[in-house]
């Protein structure tokens, strides 16, 4: 697709001028301003968080990595057309298949955040995705996931994704609680879990 490629292309060197001249556009919906403002900042405050992946992206995303600077990230996204708002590190590939590009126990944590029931939909994808994310997290990962539960988006919620049971329900950074609705307009909730410490 030349022609969203090429619009992707013209946007991200229109934001990167603007970008440079102090002034970074985002999305301003309370479920991005707590990502960005409370629980990236209190992630890459963490000195245990080296190496992090964040799926998807979009224009809004573009400055994430920039967010923490603490840790090597690592950013993945579907549409290849979208690359040009990953980080210097981006990998073009659906998430059903991390585990083929990132190597076991090799990250601290993996944020995916507007991915499921958004692309990122068969159930047997999302279990691939989740358990392969599982696989790629050292022992005491962070797994985030920021997902609306709102029909249609909500049709695979995390409660039935058996992925997840491997994990332990963990306090998001920042904050503290499991879970939290951060937007009650899309009911846009985020819910963290890490990988458990060896026996």
């Amino acid at each position: 697709m030349p022609g969203k490629a090429g619009f992707y292309r013209t946007t991200a060197r229109l934001l990167g001028a603007i970008d440079r001249r102090g002034l970074v556009l985002r999305y301003r919906y309370g479920d991005r301003r707590l990502l960005e403002e409370c629980v990236l900042p209190a992630l890459d405050a963490d000195p245990a968080v080296a190496d992090v992946l964040l799926v998807g992206c979009a224009w809004y995303t573009r400055h994430y990595p920039a967010l923490l600077p603490s840790a090597a990230v690592i950013t993945m996204e579907i549409d290849p057309a979208k690359a040009v708002f990953g980080g210097a590190h981006h990998i073009v590939a659906d998430m059903a298949h991390v585990d083929a590009h990132i190597a076991p126990a090799s990250l601290d944590a993996v944020i995916c955040n507007g991915v499921l029931g958004w692309g990122l939909d068969h159930p047997a994808a999302i279990e691939a995705a989740f358990t392969g994310a599982s696989r790629c997290l050292r022992p005491g990962g962070l797994f985030l996931l920021g997902w609306n539960d709102i029909a249609p988006r909500n049709a695979c919620p995390p409660d039935t994704i058996a992925a997840l049971d491997g994990l332990a329900t963990a306090d998001i950074p920042g904050l503290r609680t499991h879970s939290v609705v951060a937007q009650a307009r899309n009911r846009h909730c985020y819910q963290a879990w890490r990988k458990p410490l060896p026996a």
